[in-house]
């Protein structure tokens, strides 16, 4: 018998921002499950997390479908299939934003980040993320963050081994190293995971990661059995932090 998997999203503007630059879409036919936070002046942020949502899933759901489909990018040999997959669908929607900004001069600049979540038989729960967006998996009562920050912050603590208070003190805003867009090319940050009966995953934008505590995150999850309610009570908790950014979740329970 195999992995059943129930999934739902929640996004919100948030108490602060005048537009919601986040973007979500699940797919179930395809176990996939993405999620991006763009960034950018106008509303360009706007476009970018949306293209990105889009790309992604075009390329999963189509493009490497097709009877004379090549790949894109080049493939990494001692990745499977569905790992390339990720990867060349990343980069994709990486030039198709690229080129956006640099024909348009509302989105010039423009830019996101990017958590995909793909369940494939051959390999388990493939995690392909760029930029501060996060992963995270709670089994039984063990939660832990499955994706590390592309971000200064997180630059500045592993390589400096600075605290988190004094990483963020010396970062300044929440500056990210690595997204989808600002470059011609960009490199997925790719893990893999096995599923079991019970777990649940979220991804979640930094709307809601900046502002609640894991521990708090960890307490929802357990206390809200059906995906689309824990995804709920996620952003009314983000929004009773103070809501200072767009919140977006996406919440995957297994069966």
């Amino acid at each position: 018998m195999g992995l059943k998997f129930q999934a739902a999203g929640a996004t919100d503007t948030g108490r602060v921002r005048e537009a919601n630059e986040d973007a979500f879409s699940l797919v179930p036919a395809e176990r996939l499950w993405v999620l991006a936070d763009g960034m950018g002046g106008h509303s360009s942020g706007q476009v970018a997390s949306q293209m990105a949502v889009e790309k992604v899933i075009d390329f999963m759901t189509r493009w490497r479908h097709e009877p004379d489909f090549e790949w894109p990018f080049e493939i990494i040999e001692s990745r499977s299939y569905d790992e390339n997959s990720l990867l060349n669908a990343v980069r994709v929607a990486n030039i198709r934003i690229y080129n956006r900004s640099q024909v348009d001069p509302e989105c010039e600049g423009m830019g996101t980040t990017l958590v995909v979540m793909n369940y494939s038989e051959q390999v388990g729960l493939i995690i392909a993320h760029v930029g501060d967006s996060r992963c995270y998996r709670l089994r039984g009562n063990d939660f832990r963050q499955l994706t590390e920050d592309h971000s200064l912050v997180n630059h500045l603590k592993r390589f400096f081994h600075l605290s988190d208070a004094e990483a963020r003190a010396k970062a300044g805003s929440n500056v990210i190293v690595r997204a989808v867009g600002l470059e011609d090319d960009v490199d997925a940050e790719l893990n893999t995971d096995h599923p079991q009966p019970g777990d649940v995953y979220m991804s979640c934008s930094d709307g809601l990661s900046d502002l609640v505590d894991d521990w708090i995150v960890q307490q929802i999850l357990l206390g809200n059995e059906d995906p689309q309610e824990a995804a709920d009570a996620l952003v009314r908790a983000a929004n009773r932090a103070g809501g200072t950014d767009n919140i977006t979740v996406v919440v995957v329970k297994v069966h």
